[in-house]
């Protein structure tokens, strides 16, 4: 089915085939629908129209204050025309004064939803990336309304799922939100978006590959059981492709932003479908939403949240490799006197709050898993018996960290934390990197190593000197 020859509507039949297939019990996926091509924005009343929003549907479009081209003009102003035969509204979400950035926290999210409230909308449109879809997400399921995403940048993976990132006490937690009903994705919206921000979009991409393996490891040990296959091997299905167009991702060519664009949103239904972010958020997204966090609490900007990711996803990959190494030789044993106590969280934490509700939330979630680990003993030690076996089947999932430092190069993107843009510290890096695993319930990498003695001040030293030697 299709608007025009360059119009395509994608109701994602492949994939839920693929989904019904699946041997392990997988989610419905809610998203009906991604339209793509030139033009595809200038669709919207025929969007709406499909999922059923006929005649004169009240619609209220979310967006920020950023301006954003489209052409010659600008990208909310052909959403509205687009929508001109509908009675519609427009809410701006107010940037953060502090920082001069939207934050998805409680303040911002309460008052665009009365905002959207007052208009009384039939469906919700949301112009914009990543925080204002979030926003935009938990809106649509408050009011329980259709949400039509129109993706403004391939930045992030979070389009497409039904999962928000939300400022809870000053620390990033995953929330239950709503699926969007349809994505557009527009190459004139995407490929005129800063080119930081695409390139952005290729660091959060390139996650998976640690964040894949970190899944598997939290199933291996016991703590999540969730662990899919289905999902991973669907996420990758056309990413060598991107990598091989990492040169001209970094130039802004249409094809291999929208390229991106559509993987990203693969990425983002197939966490939608796993019930989590865990097939493409582990450990290298725990560093980046600590340098988010941190920045907050100082009221200064942080570099782009997949910049970050892309960066901390190079890392996560060398730390993986030095623990296999390690359980290589047959020396890896387990030792629960490396958990950390609550005075030890509590104290890394407390810069993020002055009242220290930030630290409490992280000592909640480190808790739970902390409190697992110690009580299921015996099941990591298994997996740690049977290594060899786990060895083989992360191998699989993992990419070196040369090959994903390699493709942020080529995309003129950065590898080192030292080339964010702001760049955090050497000492914001290093608290960072030492205490990411802390501060949520998901077993990665970076646990297993602690829990092996691979994970002392020393180990991150040597750790972050051994990635300032891939930039070139």
């Amino acid at each position: 089915m299709s608007e025009s020859p360059s119009i395509e509507v994608d109701t994602l039949d492949d994939v839920r085939r693929v989904l019904a297939a699946a041997p392990e019990e997988l989610r419905t996926l809610g998203l009906r629908e991604v339209v793509r091509g030139r033009g595809a924005i200038t669709t919207l009343l025929s969007v709406l129209e499909r999922l059923g929003a006929g005649g004169h549907p009240r619609v209220t479009v979310l967006s920020d204050t950023t301006p954003k081209r489209y052409g010659d003009g600008d990208v909310l102003d052909v959403a509205l025309e687009a929508l001109s035969s509908v009675p519609r509204d427009v809410v701006f979400v107010a940037p953060d004064e502090s920082n001069g950035a939207v934050l998805a926290n409680t303040t911002t999210i309460t008052a665009a939803l009365g905002a959207v409230r007052e208009s009384r909308p039939e469906v919700l449109v949301s112009v914009g990336s990543g925080t204002i879809v979030d926003i935009g997400k938990v809106i649509s399921h408050d009011l329980s309304i259709p949400h039509v995403v129109v993706q403004t940048a391939a930045s992030v993976n979070g389009f497409a799922d039904d999962q928000s990132v939300l400022l809870i006490d000053g620390v990033k937690r995953t929330t239950p939100s709503q699926w969007p009903s349809a994505l557009i994705i527009d190459p004139g919206v995407v490929a005129e978006a800063p080119r930081a921000m695409n390139r952005s979009g290729l660091g959060d991409e390139l996650s998976m590959f640690s964040a894949g393996a970190d899944w598997y490891l939290a199933w291996a040990a016991g703590i999540d059981p969730t662990f899919s296959a289905t999902v991973t091997a669907l996420m990758r299905k056309g990413v060598d492709d991107v990598l091989r167009e990492a040169d001209n991702l970094g130039y802004g060519e249409p094809h291999a932003v929208t390229q991106l664009a559509s993987l990203l949103m693969v990425s983002g239904l197939s966490m939608g479908v796993a019930g989590r972010t865990a097939p493409s958020s582990g450990s290298e997204h725990l560093v980046s939403h600590l340098l988010e966090m941190r920045a907050d609490a100082a009221s200064i900007s942080s570099a782009s949240h997949g910049s970050q990711v892309g960066v901390a996803s190079v890392l996560a990959l060398l730390v993986w490799r030095r623990v296999r190494d390690h359980l290589r030789t047959g020396r890896g044993h387990l030792n629960l006197d490396h958990l950390a106590p609550k005075d030890q969280v509590i104290t890394a934490f407390s810069r993020l709050d002055p009242s220290g509700a930030a630290a409490e939330e992280c000592w909640r979630d480190y808790e739970i898993k902390a409190s697992w680990i110690r009580q299921h003993p015996s099941q990591i030690e298994s997996m740690l018996e049977t290594w060899p076996e786990h060895d083989r089947a992360v191998e699989g999932l993992l990419r070196p960290a040369v090959t994903v430092a390699s493709a942020l190069r080529r995309a003129q993107a950065p590898v080192t934390f030292a080339q964010l843009d702001p760049p955090p510290t050497p000492e914001v890096v290093t608290w960072a990197v030492a205490n990411s695993h802390r501060m949520r319930n998901r077993f990665t990498i970076f646990d297993l190593a602690e829990l092996l003695g691979l994970w002392g001040e020393d180990d991150v030293a040597d750790v972050l000197a051994e990635q300032e030697g891939l930039t070139q």
